[in-house]
């Protein structure tokens, strides 16, 4: 079992709670929040949804089947944004889903889009990312929920910097056929169309200074700081 108790974790969201692997300092994981358990998200749903059974409520579960399914049916212009599943690890603070910690060339663990932003505004360095996620995405669009800044990373690999989806991903599809392809690019399209107005809400908070300062304060990125005294 893996102790986590004695670590303080490098983010939280709203689900989850984010700690760097104490053996492989290049793996996440991923540990679901009390407060936000399985039961507890069932037992907020209405008839017929508080009927599905436990493990639709569990993230953890759920980002591991479709990190799997992506990375087994979508091209590499899909899967180059996307983080590698190590499976489900038990931890002292509950199963955790082991994923790639993505950081940057200079060991640092990277920062949200929205962080990005609210540092460096839409320079030229996350203006091309962006572009180019856009195409590579576009290749084959998974079915993603909102691409929301948030849940983006951009990593700067040195000479490259790419955007890497870590949380929103969505489900597993039931099934796959030529209208749920052409469905697909549709939402696409929308969720393109959103992100772009998210970005510009971004920036308008970057010079109003009214951004979410809990969110963008969350991320601590020193290897030092994920560990208690």
């Amino acid at each position: 079992m893996i102790r986590l108790n004695d670590q303080r974790p490098f983010a939280s969201g709203g689900n989850r709670i984010c700690y760097r692997h104490p053996a492989y300092a290049n793996r996440c994981l991923k540990v679901l929040r009390p407060d936000r358990s399985p039961a507890l998200r069932r037992k907020e749903k209405r008839f017929p949804s508080n009927l599905r059974p436990l493990k639709y409520f569990d993230e953890n579960q759920v980002e591991l089947k479709v990190l799997n399914y992506l990375h087994a049916n979508y091209p590499k212009a899909v899967r180059r944004h996307l983080p590698q599943s190590f499976g489900m690890v038990e931890t002292d603070l509950g199963h955790a889903h082991a994923t790639s910690l993505i950081t940057n060339s200079d060991g640092l663990i990277s920062q949200t889009l929205e962080q990005y932003i609210w540092e460096h505004g839409l320079d030229d360095t996350v203006s091309q990312s962006i572009e180019k996620f856009k195409d590579d995405w576009s290749t084959q669009p998974p079915k993603t929920r909102d691409l929301i800044p948030h849940n983006m990373v951009i990593n700067d690999l040195g000479g490259e910097t790419r955007l890497i989806l870590i949380d929103g991903l969505g489900r597993k599809p039931r099934l796959t056929c030529f209208y749920l392809a052409c469905t697909s690019r549709n939402r696409y399209r929308r969720r393109i169309q959103d992100f772009d107005q998210r970005v510009q809400r971004i920036l308008q908070r970057k010079i109003s200074n009214t951004g979410p300062m809990e969110r963008l304060n969350n991320l601590k990125r020193k290897l030092s700081e994920t560990m208690t005294s």
